[in-house]
């Protein structure tokens, strides 16, 4: 070889791959074999050095705004990682020039030569005969070097201050305090250092908690207010004082104890003392204060009522017994008759239940049956306060017509309700609710008057399964004081014994927009096989299951669906083929 062209060679070369061009040259005089064995080594150290997975993650340098002006990658602009050398004196990621590279191994240099005017451009091997991928070396010098430098723990965010070196930061992070874990709790899904997870979860308010009065379990945020309405709950009453062991005791004694009942206004003996305020305590202080002059005023009434008792007594006539006897005669006749329509009307009944041809009949006898009705008991009423004027003792002649007149009237009502469930239950699998004076009742379910409504019953066919809807307004469960609860409950039926049980057909719950069909709101549930809800009846109706949280308050209350008072709820039960099958 040409000494000049050698010389040349190497003066054309940067200073950092001199060396390595010095043993490429030696290696060349030494023979092929020389030359394969030390190449076989070069490979095989930089491979160990740090070609490994252990270092292909660019951590947090503390420095890296230093490190990248230091050690940048020419592609990607930040800090190298496997960092490797090209001949024209860059240097790159192992990731981002394999790339670049993709399956080619001869590409256009994708690398700035800002630092090099034409010349020196036109003299780069890269610039003329392209950038060869056995050119770009491993760099183990660089790697050393961002080995040594610190890192910000992953964990920082957590509380972890620790910043080891690159090297060791694997091993940090394996023993490192602050690893986030998520809450095992069912609803919380906060992640939280693995040294603070555990006071964390024996605080988490989606934690399970025992009431350490009725022993349920709850979730820790509904604690507070299971505590307001546990029955066995430790209670005060905030109108006496009184304190009791169960609450059971604390509603028992608001309601029966007159203290508790006593509300501001008038005095009891107003008619004697003409006391009144708006203030409760007030009113009882003068209860207190006066005592003396009502336990007189008692007294006075007392002598009055019995003077009153002693003239009723002289008044008892026979000219009176003639009178009342006159009047009741009437009404034993009276009673006769409606023995004998309220019979008739069974019998139309039973065959409206079948045909359905005699239901408007009915319906028209049984309101003319109910007027009449009235109209006897407002003459019994009036002959009750004709004999309660006259000083007399109830008649036991008018107690027995009018204890007829009552199971008569039992009667009739329970045949209207018949003929009312006939009038508008289904046999199709669906019920379409409408609930009138939704304010009002729902204002009863707050004040826990009436917590909960039924629909009428409705079938899945003709002989098929029986049903009904339960709507809490208020919500219950889950969905008490913030949505309106809707459930299905399955009731016994005539024809129970040729369906099969457990029931298995979908349920689909709708809140009807009448404007606008699109906006309704629907849920869908399938029953499970396993639940009592849904095996064959023993009780007039099996318990309630379905949706505690079917639709927030403020959107059954909107405009869209609260039309004049009143919401509809639609109940689908999709058809089966497992009923019709046993039928046949």
């Amino acid at each position: 070889m040409d000494n000049m062209h050698v010389l040349y060679c190497i003066m054309s070369i940067p200073v950092f791959y001199y060396r390595l061009t010095l043993r490429v040259m030696a290696s060349a005089l030494a023979g092929p074999s020389s030359m394969d064995v030390d190449h076989a080594q070069y490979q095989s150290i930089s491979s160990t050095s740090f070609m490994t997975d252990d270092f292909n993650e660019r951590p947090k340098f503390i420095n890296a705004a230093r490190l990248k002006k230091l050690y940048g990658c020419a592609i990607c602009n930040d800090v190298v990682v496997q960092p490797h050398q090209t001949p024209c004196g860059n240097r790159v990621c192992k990731k981002c020039i394999e790339e670049k590279f993709g399956s080619l191994s001869v590409i256009k240099c994708p690398l700035p030569h800002d630092d090099m005017d034409e010349e020196e451009l036109k003299e780069e091997q890269c610039q003329q005969e392209g950038l060869v991928r056995d050119a770009v070396v491993p760099d183990p010098g660089s790697q050393r070097f961002l080995l040594r430098e610190k890192c910000f723990c992953e964990n920082q965010e957590y509380g972890c201050c620790e910043n080891p070196p690159w090297k060791k930061l694997k091993e940090h992070q394996a023993i490192c305090v602050f690893v986030p874990d998520r809450c095992p709790n069912q609803g919380c899904y906060k992640l939280f250092a693995k040294k603070d997870l555990q006071r964390h979860t024996a605080e988490c308010e989606f934690g399970i908690v025992k009431c350490n009065f009725c022993q349920q379990s709850f979730k820790r945020k509904d604690m507070e207010e299971h505590l307001g309405e546990c029955d066995y709950a430790d209670s005060e009453c905030t109108l006496c004082g009184t304190k009791f062991e169960k609450r059971k005791q604390l509603i028992v004694h608001q309601k029966t104890n007159p203290e508790c009942l006593r509300t501001a206004g008038k005095c009891y003996f107003f008619e004697y003392c003409h006391f009144e305020s708006d203030n409760l305590n007030e009113l009882k202080a003068h209860l207190k204060s006066k005592t003396s002059k009502h336990l007189e005023a008692i007294a006075v009434r007392v002598h009055e009522l019995e003077n009153v008792s002693t003239k009723s007594k002289d008044m008892y006539t026979n000219d009176v017994k003639k009178a009342v006897n006159s009047k009741v005669k009437p009404l034993e006749k009276v009673t006769a008759e409606i023995a004998m329509k309220v019979k008739k009307l069974t019998d139309k009944v039973a065959q409206s239940e079948t045909s359905g041809e005699h239901l408007v009949n009915a319906m028209r006898t049984v309101s003319h049956s109910s007027q009449q009705i009235e109209t006897v008991q407002s003459k019994v009423s009036v002959i009750e306060r004709q004999i309660k004027d006259s000083g007399l003792d109830r008649v036991t002649v008018i107690d027995s017509h009018s204890q007829n007149i009552r199971r008569h009237t039992d009667s009739i009502g329970e045949l209207d309700k018949r003929v009312k469930n006939v009038e508008l239950g289904s046999h199709d699998g669906v019920l379409v609710w409408k609930i009138n004076d939704y304010k009002r009742r729902k204002s009863d379910a707050v004040r826990g008057r009436q917590m909960s409504i039924y629909s009428h019953p409705f079938y899945t066919s003709r002989h098929g399964y029986k049903m009904c809807c339960r709507a809490y307004l208020n919500g219950d469960g889950l969905g008490r004081a913030k949505c309106l609860s809707l459930f299905f409950v399955l009731m016994r039926g005539e024809y129970d014994e040729l369906l099969h049980f457990p029931f298995k057909q979908r349920v689909t719950f709708s809140l009807l927009c009448p404007s606008n069909p699109s906006l309704s709101k629907h849920e869908t549930f399938l029953p499970d096989p396993d639940s009592s809800s849904f095996r064959r009846p023993q009780t007039e109706m099996n318990i309630a299951s379905g949706c505690p949280q079917f639709a927030l308050h403020a959107d059954v209350e909107s405009s869209n669906f609260l039309i004049n008072d009143c919401i509809y709820v639609r109940v689908r039960v999709e058809p089966g083929v497992v009923q019709r099958e046993k039928l046949q």
